[in-house]
């Protein structure tokens, strides 16, 4: 659970450490603190089987928990209890992922997908059943431009909007009608038996729209609500508002954003592709904008010193 002030908190199983505190007790029941992302304006949060993903505004992927089969991208098999950054994708402009029982996909804002971790059953869609234990591109959807993915037990699916279609790869036994298909290791289009208008997945009949519904549905309640970051016209409402009954709101939003600092970097974020570029020596913010927006409160005392 992410809290509007930017802070991640996990709690339940841990034997793998997934929940990222720096331990791998059995059971935590408590919400805690996921320390070491403080600071980072998160984006996105997935949790698969036994192991934990997060995005954040930037496109950088962190992870941690259960590694056995490669699943958090690292190039090794060893369980982490603290989040790891995934230095793979680091240029990746990574817009959104998803986790399986024990595999990872990601996609980039150019709707390229890359998946890794367990491929037994197809689900990296390679063309193989090898375990990947670095992120790779799945040849087989370049130039698709995808919109949107999620990984189901041990299969994904990913949704081709120009084609208007829904491909899926990995064990797909009991998810599309017929039990004794065999698993595909490539993305191939769905193949939705119609029968009066409608389709049929698995046990549930539905339209084909309503399938694309629940997909979009799904990956967007992945997504976090936004932790609260600045925009230019709640600023104007702060400067033209300080001397109105509207001030206690105001102190209240001011102390949210200023008081958390992964709220503070993500207000200050560089545009979009400039912003992908962090590394150790890039920060990714714009410290011009910083500098006008101290410019523009510094005309209202009484909201300067409030931030």
């Amino acid at each position: 659970s992410v809290r509007e002030g930017g802070e991640l908190f996990t709690w339940g199983q841990n034997t793998h450490g997934q929940l990222g505190v720096g331990s791998q007790s059995t059971l935590i029941q408590q919400p805690q603190l996921v320390t070491e992302l403080k600071g980072i304006a998160l984006a996105q949060i997935a949790a698969g089987g036994a192991h934990s993903t997060a995005v954040s505004l930037s496109g950088a992927v962190y992870t941690w928990g259960k590694n056995d089969c490669g699943q958090l991208g690292l190039g090794d098999t060893e369980d982490r209890d603290c989040p790891s950054h995934v230095g793979a994708l680091e240029h990746w402009k990574t817009v959104f992922i998803s986790c399986g029982a024990d595999h990872t996909a990601v996609l980039s804002k150019e709707g390229m997908v890359c998946t890794f971790g367990a491929g037994g059953a197809g689900q990296l869609g390679h063309n193989s059943t090898r375990n990947e234990l670095k992120p790779r591109v799945v040849a087989e959807l370049w130039g698709a431009r995808v919109s949107q993915v999620v990984c189901g037990r041990q299969h994904t699916l990913v949704y081709v909007p120009s084609l208007d279609k829904v491909y899926s790869f990995g064990s797909v036994e009991g998810q599309v009608g017929d039990e004794t298909t065999p698993n595909q290791l490539i993305p191939l289009p769905m193949n939705l038996p119609v029968k009066g208008g409608k389709s049929y997945y698995g046990n549930d009949c539905c339209s084909t729209c309503n399938l694309v519904s629940i997909f979009t549905h799904f990956t967007q309640n992945s997504c976090l609500n936004g932790i609260a970051t600045l925009t230019d016209k709640e600023v104007d409402a702060w400067i033209s508002n300080s001397s109105s009954k509207h001030w206690e709101s105001i102190k209240k939003n001011i102390r949210l954003i200023f008081s958390s600092e992964a709220c503070i970097n993500g207000s200050f974020l560089e545009e979009s592709d400039k912003r992908i570029r962090t590394s150790n020596g890039v920060s990714g913010i714009n410290m011009l904008q910083v500098q006008r927006f101290y410019e523009r409160i510094s005309k209202k005392p009484k909201v300067f010193q409030e931030v």
